[in-house]
């Protein structure tokens, strides 16, 4: 009677556990069958070579964010939260994190709804609204990646003890500046106004501004 095979889902969550506390050089395929207690064989046969584990991990981990989405005072800083929260969020798995690719950034599109929203309820044309919040997605993916990378650089920490103190510093300042882009480029495609200038009101004649104040007749 031929073996039952190991759910799948236990492959993804032992790899993930590796990676989590021993890195990207200990998710090899002989090192996770072996844990898992399984030949090479089978893993293949459920998941794949190394490199597919990855991305499905990956793809995996991104579906089970839960970014929650909260709107401020100005549009500019619900946009710049819900950045920092997806950066929070991709810095909880910082050696998965290290292993993705821009073309991940599309698996966290489908969270960006509420934000895209919001952007258009700024008064945002939808095309413009998209590509904003496609923009900011990809920024955070990308420096989250080099920042997460940078802390496995014992080289970098040394030569410069604050990198990463200025690391996380730029990547709030290259928000704002997409988002200080973006709007002003909506604010400068805004029609002006044709209306003629109100005139400015005649002075007042100088009899009515020198009027002497009342005072009662005394008795």
């Amino acid at each position: 009677m031929a073996k039952p095979l190991i759910p799948v889902e236990t492959i993804y969550e032992r790899a993930l556990v590796l990676l989590d506390e021993e890195g990207d050089s200990a998710l090899s395929t002989r090192r996770l069958a072996a844990d898992l207690r399984i030949s090479t064989r089978t893993l293949y046969q459920q998941v794949g070579n190394r490199e597919n584990l990855i991305r499905t991990l990956v793809a995996r981990h991104l579906s089970r964010l839960r970014l929650e989405f909260h709107e401020h005072g100005d549009w500019e800083t619900t946009a710049l939260q819900w950045c920092l929260g997806l950066h929070d969020a991709l810095r909880a798995h910082p050696h998965l994190t290290e292993l993705m690719t821009i073309d991940d950034g599309d698996a966290v599109m489908e969270y960006v709804s509420e934000l895209v929203a919001a952007t258009r309820k700024e008064g945002f044309d939808p095309p413009l609204a998209d590509e904003c919040c496609r923009a900011l997605v990809g920024l955070t993916i990308n420096h989250t990646i080099m920042e997460v990378r940078g802390m496995h650089d014992t080289k970098l920490s040394e030569r410069d003890p604050g990198s990463a103190a200025k690391t996380e510093a730029s990547f709030v300042q290259s928000i704002r500046w997409i988002l200080a882009g973006v709007r002003a480029e909506v604010t400068s495609a805004r029609p002006t106004s044709t209306r003629a200038p109100r005139k400015p009101r005649k002075a007042a004649s100088s009899r009515t501004a020198q009027r002497p104040a009342s005072t009662k007749a005394g008795r």
